[in-house]
């Protein structure tokens, strides 16, 4: 070897002992899977998937999170964090999932163990997947990155029954709970729910209860054969996500002497009236057992038979149908029927729920409830509720600005609640007109009389560019938007919800500038080496000294006047900035929003006395629309813009009342019409979809 590091450092050295081999191991392939938005204080797993050409068998796996942003401390994390890592890197395993927290961590109820925190405020995670092959030949390594956003609005996600050591026997129907919170809405959208049973104390998850039920909080389940176990625990997990949580205790699954088993899906039945429903389930036994066992019904709709074919069963793997015969429309309404089996001696009785739903073609007229019919001054975000039809399985809802719902601007399809909250951006001062249907298995019924309502001059808007970590490196600026979709004159402006993290809250300069560039000062270098913000910003605010530190959630007057904004038009991008004067501490924008209110929108012309509406068509749209301008005369100018203020469309030279625009190569979105006449510009919302 020496011989060798000396003809190396010769000039001219040259070695050519040194044996060159080639690696012919193929490198794997790596995938760390979509982005997913997830509960606050709630579990997830990280799932990684892998390819190799030359096997599967050498490869081992890593997850780490990639959060190099200083903490806001130097011990263990905290749940509060908003920058900086959570969770601590691991050895490579041979399984491509990590659960985060521990499993037996989450097993024994703790989400927050010393160097595995789960986030119990919002943020973002990131994280990176490492593929490595072991292949004696030559290693070879792939790798992926994924990002989880933890939602502050929604959490934490629990599953509330089975609490304590109960017993459950196989084949009997159990019902499993949990806390929804908050997590069927936007930005975690779990519509649905996946039920999976351990029976080893939650640390596999072999056999799955129930498969896309909605995300309402509770399931009825049927306890499988087999499963027998003094270790059970219950995993519910969001459908299409990573979020999940189990039961807190173990319990027991008992065997029985016979189940009768019906599939997951075979338990409901939903019949358009008149008519009869059919179910199946197979007889099965256990433990030896030869009895006799006769089946009945309860809770089936009076007037209903219910009959069994065979009547009774004694072989295991006997197949049985259940028929309930007499069904009339007049049974509307959804019915638990409880299906028993009666063995005599020695006596063993097990019961089974089933459902039955009833349908009708005929409809009643549906009752709408909020916005009531006239209603004004109704501020986002808007939250339509109707009274409930026990016939309709589903609703429809249209949202438009004309009552002849020619120009809708929201509408949804299917929903299985009595209420919608639109995500539509809703112009000020507006009327709008809504309705709703119903369906069901027979068919659909009618909309509903609309109802008219007017919103508010002045609607909140929360920034989604959140959180942005303030860097401890240096003096970092950093900005965070919000982008408006209304258009009008701007006659009062707030902030709002503007919450932070920072040591040393007296490094900071905070302004807010419009979609015009107009700027003003929030605060400039405040206080001392306190840390941290939480607080609204008013020019009618009572004070205009702000605590040390603001955290309060207070209301105060900015050292610069929100009243710079009056007049302008706030349909564009608005900047919220911080500048980080000094160096060293670090922190997160956290969160803030605007309270902007608005003069008066006209929405038609007036001329000679007379309202003339402009009709928009169609609208939403998937390529172009129609702008039929009536019998008004004189329009001088017509613009589109897109959210962001940008110039889209003009035209100053109308010659004919019906003008096509074409939206083709646009991005979908709101876009923003206004058609000049006169010394009035009358705004639109025109949707491309």
């Amino acid at each position: 070897m020496l011989e060798i590091y000396q003809s190396m450092l010769k000039p001219g050295g040259n070695s050519t002992c040194a044996a060159v081999i080639n690696i012919t191991n193929n490198p794997p392939t790596a995938s760390a899977g979509a982005d997913y938005t997830i509960p606050k204080s709630t579990a997830f797993v990280l799932e990684g998937t892998a390819t190799d050409a030359d096997g599967m068998g050498s490869l081992t796996y890593e997850w780490s999170q990639n959060d190099p942003t200083q903490s806001p401390g130097n011990a263990a994390p905290l749940s509060t964090y908003t920058v900086g890592p959570m969770y601590r890197a691991k050895m490579p395993i041979t399984s491509p999932n990590r659960y985060l927290p521990r499993l037996q961590d989450v097993i024994a109820g703790n989400l927050t163990p010393t160097w595995e925190v789960t986030p119990s405020v919002g943020r973002v995670l990131n994280f990176s997947f490492m593929v490595r092959d072991n292949d004696i030949q030559g290693g070879q390594t792939a790798d992926d990155l994924m990002k989880v956003t933890v939602s502050g609005t929604s959490g934490p996600f629990t599953v509330t029954s089975q609490t304590t050591a109960v017993t459950w026997n196989e084949g009997a129907t159990e019902t499993i709970t949990w806390n929804v919170a908050n997590t069927t809405a936007a930005p975690v959208s779990a519509a649905n729910v996946n039920i999976y049973l351990s029976l080893d104390g939650g640390y596999t998850y072999p056999i799955t209860l129930a498969s896309n039920v909605p995300n309402n909080g509770t399931a009825n389940i049927i306890v499988p054969s087999g499963a027998a176990t003094t270790a059970a625990r219950v995993m519910v997990r969001g459908a299409g996500n990573i979020f999940y949580a189990l039961n807190t205790t173990n319990f027991s699954i008992t065997a029985s002497e016979f189940v009768m088993s019906f599939l997951p899906a075979a338990t409901t039945s939903d019949v358009c009236a008149p008519a009869s429903a059919t179910y199946n389930f197979t007889y099965n036994t256990f433990l030896g057992f030869n009895q006799v066992t006769t089946f009945s019904a309860t809770g089936n709709p009076a007037g209903t038979t219910v009959v069994f074919s065979p009547t009774t069963a004694q072989n295991n793997g006997t197949p049985v149908t259940i028929t309930i015969n007499g069904i009339t429309p007049a049974m509307i309404g959804s019915y638990p029927i409880t299906v028993t089996g009666t063995a005599p001696s020695p006596l063993v009785v097990k019961n089974s729920i089933i459902t039955l739903n009833v349908y009708a073609t005929t409809f009643n007229p549906m009752t709408l409830s909020t916005p009531a019919n006239g209603a004004l001054n109704v501020t986002g975000p808007y939250t339509f509720s109707w009274v409930a039809d026990p016939n309709a399985a589903t609703y429809d809802i249209d949202i438009a600005t004309d009552a002849a719902f020619t120009n809708i601007v929201d509408a949804a399809t299917g929903l299985v609640a009595n209420s919608y909250i639109s995500g539509a951006v809703l112009s000020s001062n507006t009327i709008y007109y809504w309705r709703v249907k119903p369906s069901n298995q027979c068919g659909s019924g009618s909309f509903s009389s609309a109802y008219s309502f007017t919103t508010s001059n002045c609607n909140s808007t929360v920034s989604t560019a959140v959180p942005v970590t303030i860097s401890s490196s240096g003096t970092p600026t950093i900005t965070s938007t919000i982008n408006i979709g209304v258009t009008g004159t701007i006659n009062d402006i707030d902030v709002v919800g503007l919450i932070g993290t920072h040591s040393w809250i007296n490094d900071l300069t905070v302004t807010l500038k419009s979609p015009q560039n107009t700027t003003i000062t929030l605060w400039d270098q405040i206080c001392a080496n306190e840390n941290d913000f939480n607080l609204n910003f008013d020019d009618a605010a009572a004070s205009a000294t702000l605590p040390c530190p603001p955290t309060g959630g207070g209301t105060y007057q900015p050292q610069g006047s929100l009243a710079a904004f009056n007049g302008e038009d706030p349909l564009g991008t608005w900047t919220l900035t911080i500048v980080d004067n000094f160096n060293q501490d670090g922190g997160a924008l956290n969160g803030w929003g605007l309270n902007i209110c608005l003069t008066s929108i006209s929405t038609t012309i007036p001329q000679n006395g007379i309202v003339n509406t402009i009709t928009i068509y169609p609208n939403p749209t998937s390529n172009a629309f129609t702008l039929d301008l009536g019998n008004i005369e004189n329009v001088e100018n017509i613009i589109l813009l897109d959210v962001q203020g940008k110039l889209i469309y003009e035209n100053n030279n109308i010659i004919n009342s019906k003008i096509k625009i074409d939206l083709n190569n646009k991005s979908e979105g709101i876009y923003i019409l206004k058609v000049q006449h006169h010394n009035e510009v009358n705004t639109y919302k025109v949707v491309k979809q």
